[in-house]
């Protein structure tokens, strides 16, 4: 607030992230300068006079893109006029509140850089900056072809626009000069039109010339497998990929339908990821709990669908949230489907727990529709915080895969076959799921937040399926006792003996160098599982090797497993077949 001396206008973009921030420093600006006109945009803004009725210290709203917009606000102010022939906007006026129509969206073609025009210089360039890692945005196109109820894009109404080719290859040249670490890509699709792989190309050659950026992430266009397939396969060689997404939302198809989307069929999800996981890439799948017309029943066939069709590595199970300028957020789809929500601070995996959260994020969370009640909802998500704690992050991969190709059992079965054993036994498994899940009855009661903190993991929130992680492998001997006992059934040799080989290769922090000696070859078995001619299981003893943690205690170890490790399965242990190098057998 000192930083602000004698403003006459003041421009706040809002999202979901910072609106409350927003909100409170807007009215101790216009406390203490009040003729300054106070304007809010961005995402968080709905295309109503909403906020000017609420909050009497802003003046003026823009809806939707605020480029032109904010040009003619100030244009408007030079020339002394007042704001009625500016559309897109909502503002006071002697008294009243007056809301514009809507104006077309915006032309591209000449929008100023912030980056190739200099205005970040100052900061990447300072020397007090050295050795700091600088991320950026890159936004090639803008708007979305698809229609996605839940998603803001879908407020682009179909409009499909370009940036400059040429704007945009300078700006990628000026993150590679300035040595910017990670860009993000904020296209919605990006693969999607032809010229996506000339930037693409185009980040390859400047990488390789520059060294920078290190890693792009991107939203793998719909529709386009192959030419998508081909950008990542570029990427990969060299090391920019971060992840490949091969969302799906849903597997339901009247969900999809009531959406607005249409997915790709399960055959060509399976192909989709044997292609990538056959070429070394890793990608990740999305699905959202709560969206209209999914049942529990529905909602845990597709999370065990999506991992028979070789997801084995990264679900995300995204909450389904209101967002403002959404179809999902209309009065006639919460009557049509019945949607109720719970308002709360959204709690940021990974934040330090002594942050004020008092001005952080806020959501609106679907937690009941006309398909699933509230109850449902809390048990689908406690079935997600298990399958992705011990399938996607390995605590029983390796079990679960053998089961399903050796013994035909589903993962469905497996997995629900071991938390209806644990919830009969009260046994630890169960115990943990219940303190780890603990926020969540609290939410529901509208109490709180979905968070998880354990002093032994750090100052630090965790997500669900991390923290169920940490606590089982805390508890290791007594997990994989319990995880026996609900396979009893099955109990042989080789199950005996693969349940061995499964917790010794699970990682721990302050654990010395130490050797297994087992029955059965199993990196060998896991190393070609994926083949359609796999054999079984060879009875053969297999000295199996893994050198010394290199993690002394419980923070350090998640944070570099869990937090920043994810999605290099660090959970799971290197290990080798002698005792003086190292060569990782994955799975799969």
């Amino acid at each position: 607030m000192d930083l602000i001396k004698d403003p006459s206008f003041v421009g706040f973009s809002c999202y979901m992230w910072n609106v409350a921030y927003n909100l409170a420093l807007a009215k101790a600006v216009k406390e203490k300068y009040p003729e300054a006109i106070i304007s809010f945009g961005g995402p968080q803004i709905p295309d109503d006079t909403e906020y000017l009725e609420n909050y009497d210290f802003i003046d003026v709203l823009t809806h939707g893109e605020g480029e032109t917009v904010f040009y003619e606000l100030l244009s408007a102010i030079g020339d002394g006029k007042d704001f009625s022939e500016i559309k897109n906007i909502s503002f006071r006026k002697e008294g009243e509140i007056k809301h514009n129509p809507k104006g077309e969206p915006c032309d591209l073609t000449d929008f100023p850089s912030p980056y190739t025009n200099g205005y970040f210089d100052y900061i990447v360039d300072d020397e007090k900056h050295a050795g700091v890692q600088f991320d950026t945005v890159l936004e090639s196109n803008r708007g979305c072809p698809f229609g996605c109820i839940y998603c803001y894009f879908s407020r682009s109404g179909n409009s499909f626009r370009l940036f400059p080719l040429e704007k945009v290859k300078a700006e990628l040249l000026w993150m590679a000069k300035k040595k910017v670490t990670f860009c993000v890509c904020a296209d919605s699709n990006f693969g999607m039109i032809d010229r996506d792989e000339e930037i693409a190309d185009y980040i390859i050659e400047i990488k390789k010339k520059y060294g920078y950026p290190e890693r792009i992430e991107t939203l793998a266009g719909k529709n386009k497998t192959e030419v998508t397939f081909r950008i990542n396969q570029k990427f990969e060689k060299v090391g920019l990929n971060r992840g490949i997404s091969v969302a799906v939302q849903s597997m339901n198809p009247e969900v999809l339908r009531i959406i607005g989307r249409k997915n790709m069929t399960f055959e060509s999800l399976c192909a989709q990821l044997k292609m990538y996981r056959e070429n070394g890439m890793y990608t990740y799948t999305d699905l959202i709990l709560g969206l209209p017309g999914e049942t529990f029943e529905s909602y845990c066939n597709g999370l065990f669908t999506v991992i028979e069709a070789g997801q084995h590595y990264s679900i995300n199970v995204n909450r389904c949230e209101l967002l403002p300028n959404t179809a999902l957020h209309s009065k006639e789809m919460i009557e049509k489907y019945k949607i109720k929500t719970i308002k709360s601070n959204l709690c940021q995996n990974h934040t330090h727990i002594t942050e004020d959260d008092s001005l952080g994020s806020r959501s609106e969370i679907v937690v009941e529709t006309s398909t699933m009640s509230s109850a449902e909802w809390r048990e689908a998500l406690r079935i997600s915080t298990m399958v992705l704690a011990f399938h996607c992050m390995g605590l029983l991969r390796y079990l679960a895969i053998y089961f399903r190709k050796a013994r035909n059992v589903s993962y469905q079965d497996f997995y629900m076959g071991i938390f209806k054993k644990s919830a009969e036994d009260n046994d630890i498994i169960y115990r943990i799921l219940n303190s780890v899940c603990k926020s969540v009855d609290s939410f529901l009661a509208g109490e709180g937040n979905l968070n998880y903190h354990d002093s032994r993991f750090g100052e630090v929130y965790w997500p669900f399926e991390e923290a169920m992680v940490l606590n089982c492998i805390y508890n290791r001997d007594l997990f994989y006792d319990s995880v026996s006992k609900a396979l009893s059934e099955y109990m042989d040799e080789e199950v005996k003996d693969l349940i061995e080989y499964q917790k010794f290769i699970v990682n721990l922090p302050s654990l010395p160098d130490r050797k297994l000696s087992s029955k059965y070859d199993w990196p060998d078995y896991f190393k070609d599982i994926f083949n359609d001619k796999y054999l079984k299981p060879v009875k053969k003893q297999t000295e199996i090797f893994i050198k010394a943690s290199p993690f002394s205690n419980w923070f350090e170890f998640a944070k570099e497993t869990l937090w920043f490790g994810k999605r290099s399965d660090r959970i799971i242990s290197d290990f080798s077949l002698t005792d003086n190098h190292l060569n990782q057998y994955p799975c799969g």
